[in-house]
């Protein structure tokens, strides 16, 4: 089965430890959700995933893989991480309009992923797929003139592009209105259900229920429980869904 999987990831910033013995797994088809509260490690953890921080003694120990049809790649260096990223391994970023280059039209963009992943299918038609209803008239913009929302659906048209088998979404929906906010999830699952897993990195804990197969619950740098859903959290899941619950007037 396709999985992305980290294992005991450590993260040593100098003399401070940062993430310390995260595991967890992603399945294709799955949408797991890593949660905690701001500082316990979700995006720190994220880039180590991505290769975006390197593997190296006294930085990031531990074990990433990446399985796609059958074949597993056990990546520790930049070179090895390289193919991944934007490949097997799909990034979407909270502010995705700084992710996009400005310089180049939406369309332009999308064809370049595609040509990277030897596919060439019209930019409009993968626009479509990443829930755009003019997906001509949103290949002609430019970053800048995308909203929010608008960039978040680029930033996945760009991702089917590379044809990626994982998303990491780190805070996607932060910043957006609420329906738009449901246009993203909407996507998302579509996404996942086509055969897609998805690391759903967030503080909302409201945005699970109905979304996310499983919740990771990160504390101070650890993994500390898993579970099929927010209600079946206990300890430090629990306290998070209490605080959540505070700050969203009981609405949970």
């Amino acid at each position: 089965m396709d999985e992305l999987v980290a294992e005991g990831l450590r993260i040593d910033a100098g003399a401070r430890t940062l993430v310390e013995d995260a595991s967890f797994h992603v399945g294709a088809g799955e949408i797991v959700a890593l949660v905690g509260s701001s500082g316990s490690g979700k995006t720190v953890t994220a880039r180590a995933l991505l290769g975006m921080i390197p593997f190296a003694p006294g930085r990031v120990a531990g074990r990433v893989a990446v399985t796609v049809g059958g074949v597993t790649t056990t990546p520790r260096t930049d070179a090895d991480f390289r193919p991944l990223r934007g490949g097997a391994l799909g990034l979407l970023w909270q502010d995705a309009r700084a992710a996009l280059d400005p310089l180049r039209t939406v369309g332009a963009q999308v064809l370049a992923a595609a040509r990277l992943a030897g596919i060439t299918p019209p930019a409009a038609e993968l626009l479509a797929r990443a829930g755009f209803p003019d997906p001509t008239r949103v290949a002609r913009l430019y970053p800048h003139e995308l909203s929010g929302g608008m960039a978040q659906r680029a930033a996945i048209a760009v991702a089917l592009a590379r044809d990626s088998r994982f998303l990491v979404a780190d805070e996607p929906t932060t910043g957006l209105d609420p329906s738009v906010q449901r246009e993203i999830l909407a996507q998302l699952s579509a996404l996942a259900a086509a055969g897609r897993g998805l690391l759903f990195i967030t503080h909302d804990l409201r945005l699970l229920p109905g979304f996310a197969t499983r919740v990771v619950v990160m504390d101070r740098g650890r993994t500390v429980e898993e579970a099929t859903s927010i209600a079946d959290l206990t300890g430090a899941g629990r306290l998070l869904v209490e605080a959540t619950r505070k700050v969203a007037g009981g609405v949970l």
